[in-house]
């Protein structure tokens, strides 16, 4: 996994926490591996809590040079495997690990987003609009994406000799802590072009690793079609599912809800924008992470993250979740969370969102971008409530995960 809780807490990173305690909770022994970004530790350095390796990688982009290859990252999960000696490896996500680990166990791997196809971490845009697809524009869009620049380097550099003196996360809170304007110039900059091949090369590891699993999964129709449609093995589609944790209670000063990542890609900043053409008198909470641009981050009003088990309370009383999402969205969490807390969603009908949202059922879906439609989805939020339909259980997903083990450990294993 790129990243786990509590330390990393998008969607993604959520999922995987929740599928790994629903396992232990069923009986199975589950060890997590994830990259732990840490300024000032050294490269691939180790540390172990109980059930979780976390490897630090502070060269995120690296990848897109290395054709999606680590072989220090290989040899950490070879340990893993034969201390841990596992039934089934299932991968969540490979960004910053590597697709070239060998293991005789079968592996099961889920596509979150189109990260296998897409270099620039499988965000799908181009110059502010979703990309059509692979292509030869590719090399420039994956290189001005990349931010390991000269400067983020000789950052890099800088903070593993504080490390030794003051500690890693001593470093990681200094950083923090640097307004976000002085942080945008330190990580801006353009970053040295692909070689020539660079993509090929990754795209040829990436269908390798591919031919290596026992099965590949999808959480929606949409990503599965398009794995297969760039070579891929059909996936499996398994819908995620969430279960009921909070009561609605609607309260009309909560307003509006904004949960994501503070990314340009994610849509905030237009969020933001059409409420304030909407101008409906209710309040627009914003909440998330700090993405990778700072000098976004730093003009975009946030009223902080929230910690997980304050989602579903908020949720409740919200009059809907809002997503602002410019790239094709697989199957976000955050809305089968908001089905789970009886709150409406406003989501960009772009990507698996539209199998997740039935309009006028769960709430209303707009054309991705269109600052206008969102904002008239706004106006009618705030007069109606549409009745909502819960989830899947989360149980169902793990019955269906069971199943899948079973089947893979009955079948031949690939190296």
């Amino acid at each position: 996994m790129h990243g786990y809780p509590p330390h990393e807490n998008a969607g993604t990173e959520q999922y995987a926490w929740r599928v790994a305690e629903g396992l232990r909770a069923r009986g199975w022994a589950v060890h997590t591996l994830a990259v732990a970004p840490h300024a000032g530790a050294a490269p691939y350095a180790v540390t172990e809590e109980e059930g979780i390796t976390r490897v630090v990688n502070n060269a995120p982009y690296a990848g897109l040079r290395r054709a999606a290859s680590d072989p220090a990252v290989d040899a950490v999960i070879a340990g893993l495997v034969r201390r841990f000696r596992p039934d089934v490896v299932h991968v969540q996500h490979l960004t910053s690990l590597s697709t070239t680990f060998r293991t005789d166990v079968p592996i099961v791997w889920t596509l979150h987003d189109a990260w296998a196809w897409c270099a620039a971490g499988g965000l799908l845009l181009r110059d502010g609009r979703p990309c059509d697809g692979p292509g030869a524009a590719c090399p420039a869009c994956a290189s001005g994406w990349a931010r390991d620049t000269p400067t983020v380097t000789r950052a890099l550099g800088v903070a593993g000799r504080l490390g030794r003196w003051v500690g890693p996360a001593r470093v990681q809170r200094l950083w923090h802590r640097v307004p976000g304007r002085v942080r945008a110039r330190v990580t801006g900059g353009v970053a040295p072009p692909l070689a020539e091949g660079a993509l090929s090369r990754r795209d040829a590891s990436i269908h390798a690793f591919a031919a290596r699993c026992a099965r590949i999964v999808s959480p929606s129709r949409w990503i599965a079609a398009a794995a297969a449609a760039q070579g891929f093995p059909a996936p499996l589609v398994l819908p995620h599912g969430v279960d009921p944790v909070a009561v609605r209670a609607p309260d009309p000063d909560a307003g509006f809800l904004f949960l994501g990542t503070l990314a340009a890609h994610k849509g905030p900043h237009l969020v933001r924008e059409a409420w304030a053409r909407a101008a409906t008198g209710l309040p627009l909470r914003v909440h998330g992470p700090p993405g990778p641009d700072a000098a976004y981050v730093a003009a975009l009003p946030n009223d902080g993250p929230l910690a997980t088990d304050e989602v579903p309370g908020h949720l409740a009383r919200a009059r809907a979740l809002v997503l602002g999402s410019l790239w094709p969205e697989n199957a976000p969490l955050v809305i089968l969370e908001a089905r789970a807390a009886g709150c409406p969603v406003i989501a960009p009908d772009i990507g698996g969102i539209a199998e997740l949202v039935a309009p006028g059922v769960d709430g209303w879906l707009y054309p991705p971008g269109d600052v206008d439609a969102l904002a008239a989805c706004l106006r009618e939020a705030s007069r109606t409530t549409p009745p909502v339909r819960p989830p899947p259980r989360f149980s169902a997903h793990l019955d269906g995960l069971e199943a899948l083990y079973a089947s893979v450990r009955a079948g031949p294993s690939r190296r």
